[in-house]
């Protein structure tokens, strides 16, 4: 049976259960009327913004990458630098120890790292905020094979991985232009207001996902061109969709932000999957790049509660 949905633009579509097929607000239009935009994040649990990071310097962070990816034979080597082609058969996910050789390399890029520093996102968020930003420096990228369906990224909220507070915000976006068939990022506009939600263990990545159809609510998604940032509140469930090309690898970021007068785990300050030191990821970086900078902010450090996180994927278990 079709159900009629609608949100808070006031748009309306046919939507058949499981099918994401109504597509993200824009706020690109708003960027400038913060009241609007806080309204329209605190209704929604997410803001989507169209162009909103410099296409340039996003390809710059993709060739760099594909670069490492070719290297390590898992994708092809192209004529065109920004073409992902995956090595046949090669569907390394994180974890492996083939992925971690690359992934480590990929910590230390200096392009990636400045990306999530990108200005119109930052200013964004201040305006979202009404304060300065924390940029998290724990930035992850992901590398998604295709036919690999069984690890694509469950529905799951990223607060019981990030802790500290709640009212933090991750940017995801896809490097490069990426059609949904390429497996793109999809939310459930209202559900930070449930809460924390009960986990369970579940493939693919961070390993914990949660169950949703109690809670009444359409998934939203679409196409994103290249440029194009989502972004939802760490309580807001989300998901990936599979990767469907025959032979193209998907490249995307996930960078975290929250206002600097809210609390923040130590965790949150370390490199991601913390493998490297940040002595060894900043060696050959530029001198203005942005090293330790959030030693200089006034921040509340609070712990990672590890009872709360496996108490989380224990009450899962089931």
């Amino acid at each position: 049976m079709n159900e009629l949905t609608s949100d808070s633009s006031g748009s309306t579509a046919v939507t058949e259960p499981g099918l994401a097929v109504r597509q993200l607000t824009d706020s690109a239009p708003d960027v400038t009327r913060a009241e609007l935009i806080r309204q329209r994040a605190e209704s929604d649990g997410y803001l989507f913004v169209s162009g909103l990071v410099d296409v340039e310097c996003l390809n710059t962070v993709r060739a760099d990458i594909l670069a490492i990816c070719r290297a390590h034979h898992f994708v092809e080597p192209d004529d065109d630098v920004l073409v992902g082609t995956a090595v046949s058969g090669v569907r390394w996910r994180e974890g492996d120890r083939e992925y971690f050789a690359a992934y480590d390399e990929i910590q230390r890029l200096e392009s990636f790292h400045r990306l999530a520093h990108s200005p119109r996102l930052v200013a964004l968020l201040e305006a979202l905020f009404g304060s300065s930003v924390l940029v998290h420096p724990r930035n992850i990228a992901r590398v998604m094979f295709p036919n690999n369906n069984q690890f694509t990224t469950p529905a799951h909220q990223d607060y019981v991985h990030i802790q500290g507070t709640p009212h933090t915000w991750t940017a995801w976006f896809p490097l490069g232009d990426c059609p949904r068939s390429l497996g793109s990022l999809e939310v459930l506009p209202g559900s930070h207001r449930a809460g924390p939600l009960p986990v369970r263990s579940a493939y693919g990545a961070g390993g914990l996902g949660v169950q949703t159809d109690h809670l009444g609510l359409q998934w939203v998604g679409g196409d994103f061109k290249a440029g194009d940032v989502l972004l939802f509140h760490s309580l807001t469930v989300h998901r990936g969709t599979p990767n469907q090309t025959p032979d193209r690898v998907r490249l995307s970021v996930d960078f975290r932000y929250q206002s600097v007068l809210e609390p923040v785990t130590q965790a949150s300050l370390l490199p991601h999957f913390n493998r490297l030191l940040w002595d060894e990821i900043y060696q050959g970086w530029s001198p203005d790049a942005p090293r330790y900078y959030w030693r200089e902010l006034p921040l509340t450090l609070v712990d990672f509660s590890r009872r709360f996180h496996d108490a989380a994927a224990r009450g899962a278990g089931s």
